[in-house]
């Protein structure tokens, strides 16, 4: 036996030994996986909010107060990026302060309003169907037709007569559990609490901690791997980055569209069924239906013809958010088809919920476009793309746009090493003023 063919047996065995460990503790690593997550919560909440603010960070440090890093005093060049770190999270929080103080409100009281009034509105609704049934069907729904079964069912449950013992059973069930919801909600607001304040300290050390970053990586990682390591890291962060924010001001967008024309033609419950179109609205492809269903229920039970016309308004709406508004929101910075939109979101949300709805996208779009560029680049070598042809255009839906980002990995490369060799020329010499990790903060 030659020393290779030995060396691929021995690494066989060892990769079946690890996968029969693995499965065979899978519940033990999922566990520990899980605790990991849970001890690390306040740090990846903390990111995600400090990606966030990172943008509005960047334009007042980049943009408003760019000459303040030319000034010959050094005070002003050290006060850039603080100012604008505090004026960021001024702003962003402020907003957000500003929307709950003035949506709240409103909210609860068409809540209330809406749930005060459903047992008029489906006693409203069942005469409706009545007067439908017999106008136009020449049906006449009598006490023991199972038509008028089903619909008085539908509406005791509608009522509260059926929700009622439901819900009590429900507080018989889960009444024991209060004080683990208690605690759990506890939780929640410690790890919210201490990702904002973690968010803050991320971005105050954002060059520093790139930097040790780079360093760790160049240190330990193999040099042939770096310029695919950073090629991914490059293109995860401009498809979040363009895709999360591109998100965020469509969903924004098409809420502040939806409450003006449901004000325009004076739709009941216009600001809660505006928010709920908003929120959706950030999950991609089956968002929209998310949001427009449980609308289209709550006008149906209010006013059938005002529902009728309500579905017309959001279809009508949606049509314009998906062929104009969201191309130019949004972009083509994707660069993955409809179907593969659709199967990502299906998938990230069968695996990890609204999140995974939300995320995997971008995911699965960096996979496709790094796997993508490795299959060109194979089928290149072995002179087999112009017996391929080219891709067909022929599809009722086509492909997106491939997003206009250029790698070249000899560049890459080159860049990190001038980055990472200037980065530790100044750490060393103290030159470094665009990092402010030294002010006490």
């Amino acid at each position: 036996m030659s020393k290779k063919k030995f060396k691929q047996i021995l690494a066989l065995i060892t990769l079946g030994i690890i996968i029969n460990f693995i499965v065979g503790s899978f519940s033990f690593i999922w566990q520990a996986i899980s605790f990991v997550f849970l001890v690390a919560m306040p740090f990846i909440i903390g990111f995600c909010i400090a990606f966030l603010i990172n943008k509005p960070y960047m334009f007042f440090s980049d943009t408003v107060f760019k000459d303040l890093e030319k000034s010959r005093i050094k005070f002003f060049r050290q006060i850039r990026k603080p100012i604008s770190l505090i004026l960021a999270y001024i702003i962003s929080f402020g907003i957000i302060v500003f929307l709950i103080g003035i949506i709240v409100p409103q909210l609860i009281e068409s809540f209330n309003k809406l749930s005060g009034n459903f047992s008029s509105y489906a006693e409203t609704f069942k005469k409706w169907i009545f007067d439908t049934a017999e106008r136009f069907l020449h049906i006449e729904l009598k006490q023991d037709n199972d038509l008028f079964t089903m619909v008085n069912n539908l509406v005791k449950i509608i009522t509260g007569e059926e929700l009622k013992g439901y819900v009590t059973g429900l507080a018989n069930k889960f009444g024991p559990n209060i004080f683990d919801t208690a605690i759990q909600f506890t939780t929640n607001i410690y790890n919210v609490s201490m990702g904002i304040v973690m968010s803050f300290y991320f971005l105050a050390c954002k060059e520093k901690l790139i930097y040790q970053t780079k360093k760790f990586t160049v240190a330990f990682m193999p040099e042939k791997s770096l310029p695919k390591i950073f090629e991914i890291a490059e293109l995860s962060n401009k498809m979040f980055g363009r895709y999360v924010y591109g998100r965020i001001v469509d969903s924004m967008i098409m809420g502040m569209m939806c409450f003006v024309g449901m004000s325009i033609f004076k739709f009941d419950y216009s600001l809660l069924i505006s928010v709920v179109i908003g929120i959706t609205n950030v999950i991609p492809l089956f968002g929209p239906a998310i949001g427009a269903i449980p609308s289209i229920i709550i006008l149906l039970i209010v006013n059938p013809i005002e529902a009728l016309w309500f579905s017309i308004f959001i279809f009508t709406l949606q049509q314009i958010d998906g062929n104009l508004i969201g191309p130019k929101v949004v972009g083509n910075s994707i660069g993955i088809s409809g179907f593969w939109i659709m199967a990502s979101v299906i998938i990230g949300g069968g695996l990890f919920g609204v999140v995974g709805m939300f995320i995997a996208v971008p995911v699965f779009a960096i996979i496709y476009v790094l796997l993508g560029g490795e299959v060109d680049k194979r089928l290149k070598e072995k002179n087999y793309l112009q017996k391929l042809g080219s891709s067909p255009e022929n599809d009722i839906i086509t492909d997106a746009e491939k997003p206009t980002i250029d790698f070249n990995d000899i560049k890459f490369y080159r860049n990190l090493k001038d980055n990472v060799l200037h980065s530790s020329k100044k750490e060393t010499d103290g030159s470094d003023d665009d990092d402010f990790s030294n002010f006490d903060i």
